[in-house]
């Protein structure tokens, strides 16, 4: 009787011993992940402070999608001759976050380029003075007989004439057009994607 006495006891101390121990803390197996996370957190807002600093450039609504430069035929409807005219305008005008002056220096050196690369690029006949400076200097036109097409005012900047449209922009110039008798093609230099073309004879 002793001996279940005692062993009754023993278990019940064995019982009490147990149920008093704490529980193991919480180990994270994944402490990559955690360190990954909070990285992640730190990060994002820096993402964001940087995406709030750069410039934002406000234009009105396109004829056609970024990324097609149309052209605008001239019997487009109404409207989007209208939208043309509007955004071509917009893509001279100066926004916040652009260059606020134009170098001169830069305009002398590309007048006498893009002439000599217009009279070998123009499928047309040259006319006597091909380059123009409009819009306070904001723009270049290049003026050619034909083979006005979209591509044609970065070709020349860049592979005839040795600049490029980040200079063009850096030097205040917001638009690079080619002129023929039938299109108008605007390259923007903000934007290498950004370019329009609509029907505007050249008289």
């Amino acid at each position: 009787m002793q001996l279940v006495r005692y062993a009754s006891v023993l278990v019940v101390g064995l019982s009490l011993i147990t149920g008093c121990d704490e529980p193991p803390p919480k180990v994270d197996a994944t402490p990559a992940k955690t360190a990954t996370a909070q990285a992640s957190a730190t990060a994002a807002p820096t993402a964001s402070a940087a995406a709030d600093n750069k410039p934002k450039f406000k234009m009105p609504p396109r004829p056609v999608p970024l990324g097609s430069s149309g052209p605008i035929q001239p019997n487009a409807p109404e409207q989007d001759q209208i939208m043309a005219i509007q955004y071509t305008l917009a893509m001279v005008a100066v926004q916040n976050g652009d260059p606020p002056l134009v170098d001169k220096d830069y305009l002398d050196r590309m007048k006498k380029k893009l002439a000599d690369a217009v009279r070998t690029a123009d499928k047309g006949t040259t006319p006597p003075n091909p380059i123009k400076f409009d819009r306070g200097n904001r723009k270049i036109e290049v003026q050619m007989g034909k083979g006005c097409l979209d591509s044609t005012p970065q070709n020349l900047i860049h592979q005839r004439a040795g600049s490029s449209l980040e200079e063009a922009y850096k030097a205040g110039v917001l638009v690079i057009s080619c002129h023929d008798s039938k299109w108008e093609c605007h390259q923007s230099t903000r934007m290498p994607e950004d370019v329009l073309c609509h029907y505007a004879p050249r008289h």
